[in-house]
């Protein structure tokens, strides 16, 4: 199975990937990371997202990704150290030199070569494959064709971005920051210039202006089936900049598609899958980026540099005074989208929707609708852009309320006469935290005599069964319950199913931890 990577800035985005299907995900610490403007974990909260991924069965990957100094290699080295500790499953590096030591000292770690080495060719695989890199983060200028090359000949773990924002040099060899304005992306310190505006001259001649280097986003849904058939391993998010609902709402879908993929079944997209991909997040309506085998002449989209969103229409009527827009709709719109108009720089809130004159809480494709109230440099003509969709946040926000990767566990409850209730929990996973779990609870309630209607199986099935908001599944419940008897409270079940899955958990996470494991050895 391919692995689905997604984007961590902080830990509701953390819930995000995991609940809506991640395999992995990548976050940075406070420190030595890429994307040093991301809110990032320090070092307890780090603790802490590697034991709610892990116990969930997602492999954590910590960026270690910016170039370390001598008199900072100390520093870098102890933070790898912790997160080592804490149970990380890899740690993705840019600088060989601090690659080549946590190599030799953490054998058991993987080390991950980041897209920042800039490896776009077979040589540069096999080099890293020597060294003891578990896996290389492919630059992003690659074709499909020569990704499957590189898989064909190589014995390493590959992976590949299949979504988000793409830079306009190539992958870690960018110096335009540092240049003009001392930031070094190669830092975690990008000012992003290729977004700025530039004029295009020749021979003092101006034939050109916009945001001329200003990349459309990746989009690689049509993609997955080739890169799956090259052998890659993993498929990677770009967006640790991003909020909580576009991590959702991305990996989603990536994961629909992707499982589809796998399945076997005819690889068809939705195309409203692809319009909810747009309307998270979008640059120019994004593009194939350099997947394709064909050059891509539509890469730079010049005339805005962030999120577009989707085309909702242009301006046919504003009333100043009041602040309504009226406007035929290329897309539905409620009140608590937000919107934005090509001459004003922020997004307003709509409040209001009317239709002749009344208010109306649904709307669709082609109506004519007024929408207020909003007043500033609008003018007829004004196009005009959904930026964000009501329905589709609330969609991400109950995802990540809600525990919807479930750990399955195998359980068998004994409730015998003149003995304590108990229940004996083992794994019925492949998650190797969970691999020797053998755990037996006894609880301090003794059943009694029914005097009237004896407790029943199905009773006690329904009690066990009561894991809705826990990380954990019972696929199966094996009942061992003497004829005649009755509990002095049903919620004795209740406790005895929670203090076992208690138990299970702190199982799981003193495997997680290296350093605990040392130590009961």
């Amino acid at each position: 199975m391919i692995d689905l990577l997604s984007p961590v800035g902080d830990f509701e985005c953390l819930k995000a990937a995991v609940q809506n299907g991640a395999n992995s995900v990548y976050f940075g610490a406070n420190l030595f990371s890429a994307r040093a403007y991301a809110s990032n974990f320090n070092l307890e909260s780090l603790e802490k997202a590697i034991i709610y991924a892990k116990t969930r069965g997602v492999k954590t990957n910590l960026t270690l990704n910016t170039l370390v100094s001598d008199d900072e290699f100390a520093d870098a080295f102890e933070l790898a150290k912790k997160a080592y500790e804490f149970g990380i499953d890899a740690i993705i590096v840019q600088d060989l030199g601090l690659a080549k030591q946590l190599i030799k000292s953490f054998p058991d770690l993987d080390i991950h070569a980041s897209t920042q080495m800039s490896i776009h060719n077979l040589q540069g695989v096999l080099e890293l494959q020597e060294l003891g890199f578990k896996r290389v983060v492919l630059a992003r200028e690659l074709s499909i064709e020569e990704i499957q090359y590189i898989c064909q000949n190589s014995d390493i773990e590959i992976e590949c971005f299949i979504h988000g924002a793409l830079c306009i040099s190539y992958s870690g060899q960018c110096l335009f920051s540092s240049m003009i304005g001392g930031r070094s992306g190669n830092r975690g310190k990008c000012a992003q210039p290729c977004r700025l505006p530039y004029q295009l001259l020749e021979n003092d001649k101006k034939i050109d202006q916009g945001h001329l280097l200003s990349t459309r986003d990746l989009c690689g849904l049509d993609f997955i089936p080739s890169l799956i058939n090259a052998g890659v391993t993993c498929l990677k998010i770009e967006g640790r900049m991003k909020n909580p609902e576009y991590v959702a709402t991305v990996t989603r879908i990536y994961r629909k598609y992707i499982d589809l993929a796998e399945s076997g079944a005819k690889y068809v997209i939705d195309e409203n899958d692809r319009k909810t991909l747009l309307q998270v997040f979008n640059r120019g309506m994004s593009s194939t980026g350099h997947l394709s085998n064909e050059p891509n002449k539509n890469l730079v989209f010049k005339d805005k540099p962030n999120n577009m969103g989707l085309f909702l229409g242009k301006v046919e009527k504003y009333n100043k005074n009041k602040g309504y827009i009226t406007v035929k709709l290329k897309e539905p719109i409620e009140v608590g989208d937000t919107i934005s108009l090509e001459n004003e720089d922020g997004t307003y809130n709509v409040s209001e929707v009317m239709f002749k004159d009344k208010n109306i809480k649904e709307t669709s494709i082609g109506q004519t609708v007024t929408i207020g109230r909003m007043k500033g440099n609008i003018n007829l003509g004004d196009k005009i852009y959904k930026m964000s969709s009501k329905k589709l946040n609330l969609l991400a926000q109950e995802s990540i309320k809600g525990e919807n990767r479930k750990i399955d566990l195998d359980c068998k409850v004994i409730i015998k006469k003149g003995s304590p209730i108990q229940i004996a929990v083992t794994s019925a996973n492949d998650l190797s935290i969970y691999s020797n779990l053998d755990i037996c609870y006894k609880s301090d309630v003794i059943p009694e005599d029914a005097k009237n209607r004896p407790l029943e199986k199905d009773k006690v099935l329904v009690q066990i069964n009561k894991t809705t908001d826990s990380i954990y599944n019972f696929k199966n419940i094996d009942i061992e319950l003497d004829d005649g008897l009755f509990l002095p409270k049903v919620s004795a079940l209740n406790e005895l199913r929670r203090n076992v899955l208690e138990q299970v958990y702190n199982f799981a996470v003193d495997n997680i931890h290296r350093g605990r494991k040392n130590r009961s050895q």
